[in-house]
């Protein structure tokens, strides 16, 4: 049942409704350059009110993470972590994507980040995508093989994958904003989650600063395997990275070279290593972020970053409606 939370080992949950939480968000084209909303079919999806359903505190010694479970569509829930500072706001914000690391939310490539991040200030939300950790079902399945028959319900409904995706970002960033402790706000991740943060970027103008780990080659295409989750229908109209508008950090770990048409005034650095969100990027991209506000607090990273057990995050509430069941609710009227 929507708003109920299983109780945790270490404790019980709550449901939170921030002021102004909206109801229905249907505007998704409203911040759109060019047609990129269009070509992923977001208005094809119906979102809910975000219905947040924060699980027990875990304590850090400068900030707190707590799961926390968010309503993107009628009873179609995504979980998450929220890293939340000890000491008084308004903070920096950062929305944490992931890439295709298993576990989500939890891996290390989103939860290293993300516990830096919440070390020097900043409140940091990190969301699982549909079809893993406590959402790896059948029915909300998007990734990979297992994924293929609910992505191509959604391209014959003319949605996407992506879609499903940056909507949930995008309910992340609802999120965000209605906290009283939130100001400036960023987006990024790692692989995957650096694909979803850069289109993200792309509709959304929330996000004033982008960050991108161990990148993966833009626009995705069949023969550069991966996962089909984040290829956009159609191809590309226009190039997106040429276009890009708000300052961005693009860490390659070797494997990528700096992009022809990202401008000069983007910054690109190898840091070489293993493919993901290592701890040399994760120092770049805490130096980089702090160029553009002025912390209210924070210290220097420890010299071991945290990394929280999967199951201390894990949101039993995922709503029962499937990618199907998306589908067969009536759409918004696409714009004219």
């Amino acid at each position: 049942m929507i708003g109920f939370w299983l109780l945790l080992a270490c404790g019980g949950g709550e449901t939170e409704r921030p002021e102004s939480a909206p109801a229905l968000i249907t505007e998704a084209n409203d911040k759109t350059p060019g047609d990129l909303a269009g070509q992923l079919g977001l208005d094809r999806l119906r979102r809910a009110e975000l219905a947040p359903i924060l699980g027990p505190e875990l304590d850090y010694p400068t900030y707190t993470v707590r799961p926390l479970s968010l309503q993107v569509f009628p009873d179609f829930r995504i979980s998450g972590a929220l890293y939340s500072p000890k000491t008084e706001g308004p903070y920096p914000a950062f929305l944490m994507a992931h890439g295709h690391f298993g576990e989500g939310k939890s891996s290390g490539e989103a939860q290293a980040p993300a516990h830096a991040l919440a070390h020097r200030g900043y409140v940091v939300l990190a969301l699982d995508t549909p079809g893993v950790e406590e959402g790896d079902l059948p029915r909300r399945q998007i990734h990979f093989e297992e994924g293929r028959a609910n992505r191509e319900r959604l391209e014959r409904a003319g949605s996407s994958a992506l879609a499903i995706q940056i909507h949930g970002l995008q309910a992340g960033l609802d999120y965000l904003e209605h906290r009283v402790d939130s100001g400036w706000m960023a987006t990024g991740g790692a692989s995957g989650g650096a694909v979803q943060a850069f289109y993200l970027a792309q509709i959304d103008a929330r996000p004033k600063a982008l960050v991108m780990a161990s990148f993966v080659p833009l626009p995705r295409q069949e023969k550069m395997g991966g996962c089909a989750c984040d290829w956009v229908p159609g191809g590309w109209t226009q190039d997106w990275i040429a276009g890009l508008k708000i300052p961005s950090l693009w860490m390659s770990e070797g494997a990528q070279a700096r992009p022809a048409t990202l401008g000069p005034s983007h910054r690109f650095v190898t840091h070489a290593g293993p493919h993901g969100f290592e701890r040399p990027m994760i120092d770049e991209a805490v130096a980089w972020l702090e160029g553009f506000h002025t912390l209210a607090s924070g210290s220097g990273l420890p010299a071991q970053i945290p990394h929280t057990p999967a199951s201390a995050l894990a949101s039993a509430t995922v709503g029962t409606a499937s990618i199907a069941d998306l589908l067969a609710a009536p759409a918004p009227p696409r714009a004219q």
